[in-house]
């Protein structure tokens, strides 16, 4: 996860979060070098048997709040629309990272 909340070159408030039928995307805007890239989009990524989500940092520990702290906001962030449909999202965070939760 980016500290933005961002997951596999899928950027808050970009179209791409909003895919439901392709498995794999171009994205030639990234707000973030480089500006193209190739992604899985979140049917695939919520297909997963399993999916580690790993944070490092303390640049990531405002972001980590907003998606499960008192400020949490379903649906805004890409980390948050991370929820496979079947198996087992696991979180593996530094000290850094989970020191506002």
């Amino acid at each position: 996860m980016g500290p933005d909340g961002h997951v596999a070159s899928l950027f808050p408030s970009h179209p791409l979060t909003r895919e439901k039928e392709k498995w794999i995307a171009s994205i030639k805007d990234s707000p973030k070098p480089p500006p193209e890239r190739i992604t899985f989009t979140f049917p695939v990524l919520n297909s997963a048997a399993n999916i580690a989500m790993v944070l490092t940092g303390a640049n990531k520990a405002d972001v980590l709040e907003k998606a499960f702290g008192d400020l949490q906001a379903p649906g805004v962030l890409p980390v948050q629309m991370v929820f496979p449909t079947e198996g087992s999202l696991v979180w593996f965070l530094d000290k850094p990272a989970a020191s506002k939760l």
